[in-house]
């Protein structure tokens, strides 16, 4: 049966004219009643509620994309991704003929190389804190010259490599702090072709000339330098950065190999950040400053097994290798809180070394000779031995052989055996290289800390007791004539002391010494500052107490004359100046104290009027009606200035020393001798600026030590007074040990003999001879303990050490201290200086009954 279709026309009805008119009027009609209008009023009232809930759940898909598909992209090639089989973009399993490691890096990074830069910012901290080091201290260090083929001088290229650089972050960010022209030619080396590819478009949109990419294997790189002949591969690099890398290259130790062959032994620098999980603690990390790094067993075991997912290895023969291989310069330990939580730190490090074949004979000649370190190897005391560094860790069977460009021996050589049941047997011999130095060997500027391991007794100071010296230097420096033939020994307390005999009299050797190392910090900073910033900068730092840029100025002007373990000190300590340095530490507590006090006693006025008060006696009189009756009120007294605790913990007072001026009297009476003289002295806005910081909490201009007035700072950054300076960090009694007999001219321990246990009169002196009980035992906790209850053996040191003529200088609480008898019995013709009598005072401090010298006799 046949069926007939028709074709279908699609006819559009029109209205015409009549119709549009009619539809027009029609609309008009129902739009203009009254009931379609109070409808429309209240649709109209309630469309804006609708839409205050309704345009929300619309633009929440919109606004959880934005926010949620880079987090989610990074979780999912972070922590699914690796899991998945490695296809290429056509789905099929990639050619195993590839380098694994490579194919592996590329399927990582594929779907998240655009994400790179955005999603590390916050987990790979330390980053710009390893660059600034390092521009910081390649800028320190002075160009060295070669003479070409001709004869005419010229400077020696300078070539940079960033191994496994990725997306070229790292040069970016250089280029903030060292000018990427610095540097001749610049090469990037990574595997990973889709971090490359970010990189080859920064490059292009910043339009360098000198940056190049190689898709190398790091641990076998090769420059094209050195293939078209034009340098030698040894010790043509000046710098190469390593930014999480060293962790995901599996032969580290050719890596490192390779790095120590080609970087310049003289002037090349190795940076180095990533994490780590290192847990061990010996000799090693003792000298380097590294013994904080140690993590817990359960955050090593979580750390180690997270990051392998990813292809990162944590096990700590990295980091061992690389400290072994190169010489360090700084290196610091932190976590990264990145989550704002206490339980969740994952940590990391920041190094900068250099070979170990650099020259560090000017340095250990300093150490040796200059500061006096004549103990070498023996047990007494803590010291830093020649090679703190013990036996290297060895490498991995899988790491013998050598990279295609032969540029020397390897760390080990490989010797196989073949034994019993054809098991092939490898021993390992180390390459006789020489035990690396501790790293304050390799200062690139002028070194003023001598050696020191960190110890269990170091533990105990978290920070400094005292961020200024009580004792007033100028006294000193009248009074016991002090010139530039002297060979002083002093406590190092906050260092203005050694700073003002520095400036004073620019003696030939100053040793400073302190058992706090974070005393020692302090030194070292003034001195680093005093070199490296202007005179704005220091001022605010020991003038106001307070720098808004410290953290920046500390990496990138202050380490290069940094120790390390000041530099690690002072970066994790950096919010000290913050606000007010001299409110920080135990000493900041008393400062803290004297606010709350003039506070709640409402003579706040009182106090800003006597720090500017004109005269002596509008001075004293302010003292007399407002501010005496506060320092000496009953509640404060009781509470506070007569409470042993307050005073070790907030001024640093023992009750050793206690008891040397309670037998002169009451706690009252002491404040009284010590406080009424003051005000009918000097006045506080023009000279006494250690009582003016006392209620002021900071310095002025016209009030503050010597160093810090213009022409003082000038006068040491310009001159060479403190090139006599050396900080020991360790007891009185284990430097004189290490001092030759005849060294000293002048000794002064300030008031530390009246921390000592008294010893009774009856009690004589040991021989010279005898064997100290603290060395039988040689451990620096038996020194410290004998140091509490014997204070024999430091005299017997003192006559030793001082030449004739030479004087030991103290101040005591007592007005006769009970060991002046001890000097006498060593043969010491011992005299007062000044004792406080008759409401007078000793000096503009005033803080001590009197003050001794002990004179060696022939």
């Amino acid at each position: 049966m046949t069926v007939n279709t028709a074709t279908k026309v699609n006819h559009t009805p029109t209205l015409g004219k009549i119709g549009s008119i009619m539809l027009i009027g029609a609309g008009t009609t129902v739009l203009s009643s009254k009931t379609v209008q109070h409808k429309m009023e209240e649709l109209a009232s309630i469309l804006p509620s609708m839409l205050k809930y309704c345009l929300p759940l619309l633009l929440l898909p919109l606004l959880l994309y934005t926010r949620l598909s880079i987090p989610i992209r990074f979780a999912y090639n972070c922590f699914i991704k690796p899991f998945l089989p490695n296809t290429d973009s056509k789905g099929t399993l990639n050619d195993k003929s590839q380098d694994p490691h490579k194919a592996k890096l590329d399927h990582f990074y594929s779907g998240q190389a655009d994400l790179y830069d955005s999603t590390r910012n916050t987990l790979l901290k330390g980053r710009e804190n390893m660059l600034q080091l390092l521009a910081a201290h390649l800028k320190a260090q002075p160009e060295p010259l070669q003479r070409g083929n001709t004869g005419n001088t010229t400077k020696q290229k300078k070539i940079w490599v960033d191994l496994g650089g990725g997306t070229g972050w790292n040069i970016e960010k250089m280029d903030e702090y060292l000018p990427l022209t610095y540097f001749d030619s610049i090469y990037l080396i990574d595997l990973c072709e889709p971090l490359l590819e970010i990189a080859r478009a920064r490059i292009r949109s910043r339009g360098w000339k000198n940056v190049h990419v190689l898709c190398q294997d790091a641990s076998n790189f090769i420059l094209p330098e050195w293939e078209n002949g034009e340098m030698d591969p040894r010790g043509s690099i000046r710098a190469i950065t390593m930014s999480y890398s060293l962790s995901m290259i599996p032969p580290f130790y050719r890596l490192l190999d390779r790095c120590d062959q080609v970087l310049d032994p003289q002037r090349g620098l190795m940076g180095v950040v990533d994490f780590y999980t290192s847990r061990d603690s010996g000799n090693k990390e003792r000298a380097i400053g590294t013994a904080s790094k140690r993590v817990s067993w359960m955050a090593k075991w979580f750390w180690e097994c997270w990051f392998s997912f990813d292809g990162v290895n944590l096990h700590a023969s990295r980091r061992d290798y690389l400290e072994y291989k190169m010489g360090t310069i700084k290196t610091y330990n932190a976590r990264n809180n990145f989550l704002n939580s206490w339980f969740i730190q994952i940590p990391y490090y920041v190094f900068v070394g250099c070979s170990r074949g650099r020259d560090a004979s000017l340095t250990l000649q300093s150490f040796k000779e200059d500061a006096g370190n004549q103990k070498g190897l023996n047990n007494a005391g803590l010291l830093t031995p020649i090679s703190p560094f013990g036996n290297p860790p060895f490498p991995s069977p899988d790491t013998f052989s050598m990279p295609n460009l032969d540029l020397g021996p390897s760390a080990v050589k490989p010797y196989l055996e073949l034994r019993e049941n054809d098991q092939v047997v490898m021993e390992q011999t180390l390459v006789d290289a020489g035990a690396p130095l501790s790293p304050f060997h390799y200062h690139l500027k002028k070194a003023w800390r001598v050696p020191y391991l960190e110890e269990k007794v170091h533990e105990q100071f978290r920070t400094h007791i005292y961020g200024w010296t009580w004792e007033d230097p100028a006294i000193d420096v009248k009074k016991l004539e002090i010139n530039k033939d002297d060979h002083i020994l002093a406590i190092t307390s906050a260092g203005d002391n050694v700073l003002h005999y520095a400036l004073a009299a620019s003696p030939a050797r100053i040793h400073a010494v302190d058992m706090n190392p974070c005393q020692g910090h302090i030194l070292e900073l003034k001195l680093a500052a005093i070199k490296a910033l202007d005179y704005n900068d220091f001022w605010l730092l020991f003038g106001e107490g307070r720098h808004p840029n410290f953290k920046k100025l500390l990496t990138t002007k202050l380490s290069p004359y940094l120790s390390p373990h000041a530099y690690a000190y002072w970066l994790s300590h950096h919010t000290q100046f913050s606000r007010n340095f001299y409110f920080r530490g135990y000493s900041g507590w008393a400062l803290r104290l004297a606010q709350i006090a003039f506070f709640l006693s409402g003579v706040r006025g009182d106090v800003k009027k006597i720090c500017k008060a004109t005269t002596i006696s509008e001075q004293d009189q302010i003292w007399k009606k407002k501010i005496r009756p506060v320092f000496l009120g009953k509640w404060m007294v009781k509470l506070f200035l007569g409470n042993p605790l307050f005073n070790w913990h907030a001024l640093g007072v023992p009750m050793n020393q206690m008891n040397c001026f309670l037998k002169d009297g009451s706690v009252e009476d002491y404040i009284t001798a010590t406080l009424d003289p003051i005000p009918k002295l000097t006045t506080l806005k023009d000279d006494n600026y250690f009582f003016l910081l006392c209620l002021n909490g900071r310095y002025t201009r016209s009030s503050c030590p010597a160093f810090l007035k213009p022409e003082g700072f000038r006068a040491l950054k310009n001159g060479q007074a403190t090139d006599g300076i050396k900080s020991h960090t360790d007891t009185i009694l284990n430097v004189l040990r290490g001092l030759p007999n005849a060294s000293l001219t002048k000794i002064i321990v300030m008031d530390s003999m009246d921390w000592f246990d008294p010893i009774p009169p009856s009690t004589p002196l040991p021989p010279s001879s005898s064997i100290p009980p603290d060395t039988l035992d040689p451990t620096p906790e038996a020194s410290l303990e004998h140091l509490r209850s014997e204070l024999d053996y430091e005299i017997l040191e003192m006559i030793r050490v001082l030449k004739i003529g030479g004087i030991a200088v103290w101040r005591s609480a007592a007005k006769y201290p009970w060991y002046i008898q001890r000097f006498k019995f060593a043969g010491f013709n011992v005299q007062p200086i000044d004792i406080r009598e008759n409401g007078n005072a000793i000096d503009r401090v005033n803080m001590y009954a009197s003050f001794w010298k002990a004179e060696k006799v022939a």
